[in-house]
């Protein structure tokens, strides 16, 4: 079990691969983020919503502090595979034909309602499923759109009331739709993979979206069948979107916080320069 004593003990690496004519940033480090979610100490009151996605305009000086490292934890971040995560991109994308239990089929657009989506939907449950998950499938119609989401969790076994939510949106718009957002949804499955295997203080969520691109109508209708209670659960929420593509290759890993308090992120901007991983941190007030 990974505990509140190893949170400043984390190890992450980043690498860059050619896929589709763009650069896929792959991200151990949302697998980072999650043992930072679940391990950090209850001085945190309120909901936490990340963002690691678009750019934004409010961007804040951070100067980061020094963290140890635990070789635990760079097991478990080691552990991540990058051929496996490009080759989900791949079928996500349309770039190898996906292979589900009725057939094989070539993924030529994931838009909301789309049989395209529906494949890739399918992909992920068979995985989710093959690593013992039980997958919810939350079918969702709101303002004229319908489709579904798909929810896993892992129960917390120290305070399982707690939930750590980690999102991305599995539909696209603008063929192949890699970065947006393929790179969010193969880093949740990856993620996945990595829970799967190991013990937490909290329980995590894994929420695979759809609906985004018309307006975040697949989140919107989740948020809007919780109880009071469900919502109170909800402790962190780290949004994962765009995050394969550095356009302009300088390198920037931005943290997106909102309206939140920066504590969470100020801690991954101390994470990303402790390691000399060739990328620099920038908070940004907003939500990119």
């Amino acid at each position: 079990m990974i505990t509140t004593q190893q949170i400043t003990k984390l190890h992450f690496h980043l690498g860059f691969n050619s896929l589709v004519k763009r650069r896929i940033l792959l991200l151990p480090i949302l697998f980072l983020c999650l043992i930072v979610g679940i391990g950090l100490l209850e001085d945190f009151p309120n909901l936490l919503v990340l963002l690691l996605s678009r750019p934004a305009t409010i961007e804040q000086t951070y100067t980061p502090t020094q963290l140890s490292t635990s070789a635990d934890v760079s097991a478990v971040i080691n552990a991540v595979s990058k051929d496996r995560i490009l080759t989900d991109l791949r079928r996500l994308t349309g770039a190898e034909q996906v292979c589900l239990d009725h057939g094989c089929f070539t993924i030529t657009n994931r838009m909301t309602g789309s049989v395209g989506l529906q494949w890739a939907q399918d992909y992920v449950v068979e995985q989710l499923t093959g690593l013992g998950y039980s997958v919810q499938i939350q079918s969702w119609s709101r303002d004229g759109y319908h489709d579904e989401n798909l929810i896993v969790r892992k129960q917390g076994i120290v305070s399982p009331q707690d939930e750590i939510y980690f999102v991305a949106h599995m539909d696209g718009v603008n063929v192949p739709a890699a970065d947006d957002n393929g790179s969010g949804t193969v880093d949740l499955l990856e993620v996945a993979r990595m829970v799967s295997r190991r013990d937490f203080e909290k329980t995590i969520v894994l929420l695979f979206s759809s609906g985004e691109e018309q307006g975040t109508q697949g989140v919107s209708y989740y948020l809007d069948h919780l109880t009071p209670e469900q919502l109170a659960a909800i402790k962190y929420v780290v949004n994962v979107d765009m995050v394969g593509y550095d356009n302009n290759q300088d390198g920037i890993m931005e943290l997106f916080n909102g309206d939140q308090d920066q504590d969470f992120v100020q801690f991954l901007a101390d994470i990303i320069a402790s390691y000399h991983i060739n990328l620099t941190p920038q908070i940004v007030s907003d939500c990119g």
